[in-house]
């Protein structure tokens, strides 16, 4: 295995704890009658990051002449990257109660679009 599908393999495992983690706080602060926080707010932008770094990783891998098992891994890594930045511009301007409770069924979602990633990658 070289080092950088090692990388891509390490940040897919960190990409689905991440955003499952900050699925599960969301809904857990959504539960207790709270808003979107700046702490929050923050962890789904470092999640994004995380998501973007993951992306250019796999990039690298398919200019060196690497390919993933199934051509469905695109797939799962373009809606991973679009999906929030998407809901972001729908949400910025609306009541920050229901972004919450999006966002963290976004970040559910995505840890799920990971898995299946991880699934179809073939690392």
């Amino acid at each position: 295995m070289s080092a950088l599908l090692l990388v891509h393999d390490r940040l897919s495992i960190s990409l689905l704890l991440f955003m499952a983690v900050l699925g599960a706080w969301g809904i857990l602060a959504y539960i207790r009658g709270e808003t979107l926080s700046g702490s929050l707010a923050g962890a789904f932008v470092i999640g994004q990051g995380l998501i973007v770094v993951q992306i250019l990783a796999g990039v690298a891998l398919v200019v060196a002449g690497a390919a993933p098992a199934e051509s469905t891994h695109y797939l799962y890594g373009a809606t991973a990257i679009l999906v929030l930045p998407f809901v972001w511009s729908f949400l910025r301007d609306r009541d920050q109660r229901k972004a919450l409770l999006l966002y963290s069924v976004l970040a559910l979602f995505i840890a799920g679009l990971a898995v299946r990633g991880i699934t179809t990658g073939g690392g």
